[in-house]
């Protein structure tokens, strides 16, 4: 995937979540608040040193239409212990 080159839909990126670097992701792709908390600040998902370092102020920035308050609102809906993530609508 092109990430630099081509916009993804949430659904396709998450289907390819393990092959991408989720700092590409966040520079790269319009991400929704929900996407971010689920996967890119998500441990699970964090398989790289410089992934594990990424912070909200990192998704802000390159994010910039996501609020602080929409972070802090999904990550406390959020249960990492969830496993019904197949079925979250990223809108």
């Amino acid at each position: 995937m092109d990430l630099y080159n081509n916009k993804y839909p949430l659904e396709v990126i998450k289907r390819n979540i393990y092959s991408l670097n989720l700092l590409d992701i966040l520079k790269t792709q319009v991400l929704t608040a929900r996407f971010v908390v689920h996967y890119i600040l998500n441990p699970q998902y964090q398989l790289l040193r410089h992934e594990e370092d990424i912070t909200i102020q990192d998704v802000i920035f390159f994010q910039p239409h996501i609020k602080l308050y929409e972070i802090v609102n999904e990550k406390l809906i959020y249960d990492s212990d969830s496993d019904s993530l197949d079925n979250d609508n990223f809108s």
